[in-house]
């Protein structure tokens, strides 16, 4: 059978389950008393799909290819924007090494030169100390006052040094890390999004091409719902899956 409401072939199951309400239905046989085939141009309409079909795998075939090379370019600018990262991190690393040692430097020539005035003080007083004991019980007034002035002015230099250069603290280096830098990396969840893009392939018309019509073919698409005779269509829209649309008011 055939329903023409829904324009399908039908089984008897097919009817009692989906096309009870239908009442345009046909015996095939009957049917094709009354309607001719037209078999050429039926051939002809299978033959400019099989076309579509092939054009639309060849495109697609094509785009599989572009996806590997689009693919292959995007893989390069992350591991580009990889080695920039990388970059930046290092210029930061070397800059903070740079201080660091700067730190260490200035540090240790500190406490060096303290080092080294404690030895050089450490030894004047050693020396006077022991001209001071080498003269004791001697009667050289003019030496005894010599070397008094000079182990007191001595004595005054090793408090004054002490007194400015006393031991508060251990001396050593403090690195506070900029913690903003790993919390921002921490939360990102990728070096950038990855999106797909389908560009649709526009046809280029000649404006001035005459079109001619190849064919034309009447339909019925009233349904059993339709409480007027007539239908009033307002508009057809078809879809890329090959249905089509229609407005009726």
């Amino acid at each position: 059978m055939f329903c023409q409401d829904h324009s399908q072939l039908c089984c008897s199951d097919c009817v009692l389950l989906n096309h009870r309400q239908c009442t345009n239905l046909a015996l095939i046989y009957e049917l094709v008393k009354k309607l001719s085939v037209d078999m050429q141009q039926l051939s002809c309409q299978v033959q400019a799909i099989l076309d579509e079909l092939n054009k639309l795998k060849k495109t697609q075939a094509g785009n599989i290819l572009s996806v590997e090379g689009s693919y292959r370019e995007k893989l390069q600018e992350i591991k580009e924007l990889r080695k920039k990262l990388n970059a930046a991190l290092d210029k930061l690393e070397n800059a903070t090494l740079k201080a660091l040692e700067e730190i260490r430097i200035n540090l240790q020539n500190s406490l060096k030169k303290d080092v080294d005035n404690c030895s050089r003080l450490t030894d004047e007083l050693q020396q006077l100390g022991e001209a001071v004991k080498g003269l004791h019980d001697k009667n050289k007034k003019e030496i005894e006052f010599i070397a008094s002035k000079k182990c007191t002015n001595t004595i005054h230099a090793c408090e004054s040094y002490l007194k400015e250069n006393h031991v508060k603290v251990q001396s050593s280096i403090i690195f506070m890390a900029n913690i903003s830098i790993e919390q921002y990396l921490s939360q990102q969840a990728s070096l950038g999004s990855i999106v797909g893009s389908m560009k649709s392939l526009s046809l280029v018309m000649n404006p001035d091409k005459v079109l001619t019509v190849k064919r034309k073919s009447q339909y019925n698409v009233k349904i059993s719902k339709d409480s007027s005779q007539n239908c009033t269509i307002r508009g057809i829209c078809s879809l890329p899956s090959g249905h089509v649309i229609v407005a009726d008011y």
